[in-house]
């Protein structure tokens, strides 16, 4: 049951990613697409992958900063392969891969609990949700109404939901933890490792309820502003390098619209739902469908490519410990943004 639910997630992916490919597609002249790609000027291009790079190393950071809570002697460099291996195998294998690898193959090289590691990848979402989302309806006011209202309602509720789980887990940690525990004493109660599933549940609550500490919460709340900032100036800098003067607004409307995009089921990569979005908050403020377009093919390939190539690269570098990489996407569950 499990291998079939995997591979209709899968399936599912790929309609929509197809569906959002056809209507990027559609009365575009792409003749005109390879003209504009071809005039961008790469001295800015280079700019975007130093940005992009600094991008990385913000939330590497704030990684760390979850991940030594509970072991204050790991390094800030044992994070970086670990950390851009996931986005790569997010970027290549269905499911959100990565995430799974981040969570289970690099235990001994980061010698912290499974349940930790988990609770800062929940924490990571619940961040970036709500600062994309907050740049997302900054970015929205005073533009044409362009984009699908369904998308915007989506996105509401999710920001509204994050806020809400975020608030719970910061100022009620204890009661979550507790109410976990007695669920888990209750259902579990005949099996062996219910006392590990308890423990787990403590470290796992411990983990997202990381703001509830003011200065923790200044810092990876301060954290992931600057790395979605920066991700904001890759989407300028691509713009600017395809001679679009459009304002810093529509790359921040770009950015948001087509980071939240991911949350929708697509293929690896995130092909077709990323590119669309992207290419409506150029529109939004009036760029031409073909600049629109290839601003989009440019962005994605700028964010992908690097992050990919190093990450895998990282991953296939032998060391102490043992990655096992998914090989089947059955095995692996999703994970959203």
């Amino acid at each position: 049951m499990r291998a079939v639910a995997g591979w209709g997630r899968t399936l599912l992916g790929l309609i929509v990613a197809a569906g959002f490919v056809t209507l990027l597609a559609r009365r575009v002249d792409w003749s005109e697409v390879e003209r504009v790609l071809a005039g961008a000027d790469w001295r800015i291009l280079l700019v975007a992958l130093l940005v992009l790079s600094a991008d990385m190393g913000a939330r590497v950071t704030r990684w760390w900063l979850m991940l030594r809570t509970l072991e204050p002697a790991l390094s800030l460099s044992s994070c970086i392969r670990p950390f851009l291996a996931s986005l790569a195998l997010n970027n290549t294998v269905p499911l959100r891969a990565g995430d799974v690898v981040r969570v289970f193959g690099f235990r001994r090289s980061l010698g912290t609990p499974t349940a930790h590691v988990v609770g800062t990848l929940v924490l990571e979402r619940l961040l970036d949700l709500l600062v994309l989302l907050a740049i997302l309806f900054v970015c929205l006011l005073g533009t044409t109404d362009v984009f699908p209202r369904p998308f915007l309602v989506g996105a509401g509720l999710a920001g509204g939901a994050a806020f809400l789980a975020l608030g719970v887990l910061t100022f009620f940690p204890g009661t979550v933890a507790g109410a976990l525990q007695r669920l888990v004493a209750r259902v579990f109660s005949r099996w062996k490792w219910a006392p590990a599933a308890a423990k787990a549940v403590t470290q796992l609550t411990a983990s997202v309820g990381l703001l509830r500490y003011p200065g923790q919460a200044a810092r990876l709340l301060g954290l992931t502003l600057v790395a979605w900032l920066l991700e904001g100036v890759v989407f300028a800098c691509v713009m600017w390098s395809l001679q679009l003067d459009l304002g810093s607004a529509a790359a921040g409307l770009s950015l948001g619209a087509a980071t939240l995009a991911t949350l929708l089921p697509s293929s690896p990569g995130y092909v077709g739902t990323f590119d669309y979005f992207a290419a409506l908050g150029l529109t939004a403020y009036g760029a031409a469908r073909v600049a629109a377009t290839a601003f989009a093919l440019l962005v994605h390939l700028v964010l992908w490519v690097p992050v990919t190539v190093v990450g895998l690269a990282l991953l296939l570098i032998r060391r102490s410990d043992s990655v096992p990489v998914p090989l089947s996407s059955q095995r692996l569950s999703a994970d959203p943004l």
